[in-house]
């Protein structure tokens, strides 16, 4: 090596001591990095739980997160900017959490005063029973309130594991995401824009700070220059430019702004549910389309009757479920349950009950009008008002076969429409079941008036509750609505509360949810009060048969069954869930009726309407076939279902073609710039070792990022004119092109190599080339350089090939 070179070598190997920086500025630099990165994290791991709201109810639960999430980034962040103290920021934030733990709401629970582990465990597991036994959202509740809190904590403490490691920083988002992700599962719309885009303002601000947490601050070293204007200002561009990609991919991507299934499907199936979840979980149970059987019955009726298992009475609230402040009887055993029906025209019919596989759910699948239940082995409760009844854990795990006795009504229309002319009105007895819901957008009422003119015609309601009852179940079976059980879940309004079934008036397509919820809401607004039944539509007929006998009758209040009466058997399985409404009519109780197309059988007080046959009209199959299907009006059937399928597998195309489209583009841009990564390192690498390699290594990064930056070496351009032009056009790092152009020619025609000790010195000359080129394009052009890097490309005739020194 060339004395000039040595000491040029010298010189850049010491350059002169940094000015030391003051002693307020170190101190500064030290207390408000660390509480910057802090509140970063903390932002992103906050907004990440934030997104639970929905999968939890309301926001109750949250304000108890901010105080310990903070104080525990804040504690470890701290810690970690003291060299001598880093080992202690993670111990310093478990602790932290401990305390949240310990001293948060819920231990007002602990009336035993257990162990601090063993009551931390059966908070979690009293948390994790009401999780797995409600359909999101979870009713806030201080176990449930916990566990979210032991979960965000989770969340931060492996946050400041990965943040312990500048290497391992960058993955903190990985822990991030975990809440968002399961709120876009759970909730119908989605983890939230707005929490998503938090998310990735905290972390773009905290990987911003990275250089500077990881940066020593004592006198003794030089500080780390404060980021440009230039470089804030990409920061910035870069975060909209992402919160734009997430608002793109937030109008057709399931997860953003819909959730990835149905209105509040949980993970945890039929796992000791206290309710089917009366009507969200029907329709997943109905797009399973498992024929796998549930329980199988054998009755004396002509007709399969339809089994309730829960009643939704409340329709003005946001959210329909079955009510808990109903009064319930305790029941043990074989009993005569009390009846709130009237037994008018009614016949007195026997089902024998078996469950294959167990009873799995605490709900008993009962006949309307049940007065007499045997064989029950323990506690059961029956609600007197709906007609429910629910099992003890210690029935439902020694119980298996069940005889029920029930009344099953056989009236007619003009039965019914004569009782109801006498005593006081419906309307005057159940007032609490004529409730609409709150229309704060005046959307609903409109849309619900607007329908029942189209339901009755100039006409008007009918004077009799019966005549109009009938007039709206034939409405929704007449072939203006068609059977869909995945347009809803596409659209994005399965379930059922006041904004789906508006939104189901609309569209005219749905389930039986959607019908049984549209038809209560409409006979109230008619003035008839309607509740909303959940269960199973009749079973399917398995062709065996068996014939009552002495021992079935054994216990029976009613004898009126004759010895050798056939019982026909059914089985039924998750295909039969249905839901379906009751109307209350006057003399004759709660009635019910069957709006859904297609499903179950029309009462024989509310028949179908004899069609008007001419040649060109068919009846429609009343079972579908398919499992999105149209309505009895055979006209419409080939037309609505072509429709419902077309629009389905184009709307399923394009949902796929997109994020497969954007996949490959971002997979195609990617390429250039791994592959000019992948050049770089390997020189870099050679430089490092030195030997007789390094100055062509050194050579060939030079070139190519003069060709990256628009300053490319000619095709017959030596190594000394090359970097001579460069040092003329780019006085600002004449010295380091210098240099680089030394050593190179040293190596070459002097056989003096680069040995591994001046590395340091050459890449630190290469870099500055690097940055002056760059920071003399603008924005776009450095973009193109980046992800269409010309040293990369395939060599032109006439132009200079790339050197893969």
């Amino acid at each position: 090596m060339s004395a000039d070179l040595a000491a040029r070598l010298a010189q850049i190997a010491n350059p002169p001591a940094p000015t030391p920086e003051p002693g307020y500025k170190r101190a500064l630099r030290w207390l408000l990095v660390p509480i910057a990165a802090a509140c970063c994290l903390a932002v992103a791991v906050l907004a990440g739980s934030a997104s639970l709201s929905g999968v939890v109810e309301g926001a109750r639960w949250f304000p108890a997160l901010v105080v310990p999430i903070l104080a525990l980034h804040l504690s470890a962040a701290v810690l970690r900017a003291i060299p001598r103290l880093r080992w202690a920021a993670f111990p310093a934030a478990a602790i932290v959490a401990l305390l949240a733990v310990a001293f948060s709401e819920a231990r007002t629970l602990n009336l035993g005063n257990l162990p601090f582990t063993q009551w931390v465990w059966a908070m979690l597991s009293e948390a994790g029973m009401q999780l797995a036994t409600q359909v999101p959202p979870v009713a806030t509740s201080l176990p449930v309130a916990f566990s979210v809190l032991c979960f965000t904590l989770a969340i931060s403490l492996a946050v400041e594991l990965l943040a312990g490691s500048r290497r391992l920083a960058m993955l903190s988002i990985i822990p991030i995401t975990l809440a968002p992700i399961i709120a876009s599962l759970f909730k119908q719309e989605g983890a939230g824009i707005g929490y998503l885009a938090l998310i990735l303002l905290g972390m773009l601000g905290y990987i911003a700070l990275i250089p500077y947490l990881f940066a020593p601050v004592s006198a003794k070293h030089a500080r780390v220059p404060l980021p440009k204007p230039r470089t804030l200002g990409i920061l910035g561009i870069t975060a909209m430019a992402c919160i734009s990609v997430l608002l793109a991919a937030s109008s057709w991507m399931p997860g953003f702004r819909n959730g990835m299934f149905s209105e509040g499907q949980r993970p945890s199936g039929d796992l000791l549910a206290s309710n089917v979840d009366p009507l969200i979980n029907l329709g997943r149970d109905l797009r399973s389309n498992s024929g796998v059987p549930i329980l199988t019955y054998y009755t004396t009726a002509e007709k399969a009757p339809y089994l309730r298992t829960q009643v939704i009475k409340d329709l003005s609230a946001d959210r329909w479920e079955p009510s808990e402040d109903m009064l319930t009887s305790t029941l043990n055993g074989t009993t005569a349950v009390p009846k709130n029906f009237n037994e008018l025209n009614s016949t007195n019919e026997l089902l024998q009950m078996n469950w294959p596989g167990g009873i799995s759910t605490s709900v008993l699948p009962l006949p309307n009008r049940a007065h007499f239940v045997q064989g029950i082995a323990g506690d059961w409760n029956w609600t007197y008002e709906t007609s429910v009844a629910g099992l003890s854990s210690e029935a439902r795990a020694s119980t298996n076969d069940i005889s029920v006795t029930y009344a099953d009504l056989f009236i007619n229309t003009e039965m019914v429409r004569n009782i109801g002319q006498l005593g006081i009105s419906a309307a005057a007895q159940l007032p609490e079941y004529l409730k609409l819901p709150q229309d704060p957008d005046n959307g609903l009422e409109p849309l619900l008036q607007q329908t029942l003119n189209e339901v009755f015609g100039q006409g008007g309601i009918p004077a009799n509750d019966i005549d109009a009852a009938i007039a709206l179940q034939h409405f929704f079976r007449s072939g203006d609505f068609v059977y869909s059980e995945r347009t809803p879940l596409r659209e994005g309004y399965d379930g059922a509360n006041s904004r789906v079934v508006e939104a189901f008036l609309s569209r005219r397509q749905g389930y039986c949810v959607h019908f049984a919820s549209a038809m209560a809401l409409l006979a109230r607004k008619a003035g008839i009060p309607s509740r909303i039944v959940v269960g199973y539509a009749p079973g399917e007929a398995t062709g065996e048969s068996i014939n009552f006998n002495d021992d079935m009758s054994r216990g029976m209040l009613d004898r009126s069954i004759e010895d050798g009466t056939e019982l026909t058997g059914y089985s039924v399985s998750g295909k039969q869930s249905h839901a379906w409404p009751e109307l209350y009519l006057n003399g004759m109780g709660w009635v019910s009726f069957e709006p859904t197309p297609g499903r179950g059988y029309s009462p024989s007080y509310a028949p179908e309407p004899t069609p008007t046959s001419t040649p060109q009209e068919s009846t429609a199959p009343e079972v579908p076939t398919e499992r999105s299907v149209p309505s009895a009006s055979a006209s419409a059937t080939p037309t609505a279902q072509a429709d419902a399928v077309g629009n389905e597998a184009q709307d399923s195309f394009v949902a796929w073609l997109v994020p497969v489209l954007l996949v490959a583009a971002c997979f195609a841009l990617s390429v250039s710039p791994w592959i000019r990564h992948r050049q770089r390192q390997e020189r870099l690498e050679r430089v490092r070792r030195g030997g007789d390699s390094a100055a062509r290594a050194l050579l060939a990064e030079l070139q190519a990022i003069g060709a990256d930056y628009r300053e490319p070496a000619g095709h017959h351009e030596s190594a000394g004119d090359y970097t001579t032009r460069l040092s003329e056009n780019h006085p600002q790092v004449a010295d380091e092109l210098q240099t680089l152009k030394t050593v190179v020619q040293e190596s070459f025609y002097a056989n003096r190599h680069l040995g591994a000790e001046d590395s340091t010195i050459l890449l630190d000359a290469l870099r500055a080339v690097q940055e002056n080129l760059r920071s003399e394009l603008s924005f776009i052009q450095r973009c193109s350089a980046f992800l269409f890097p010309n040293s990369v490309r395939p060599a032109r005739p006439g132009k200079r090939p790339r050197i893969n020194a």
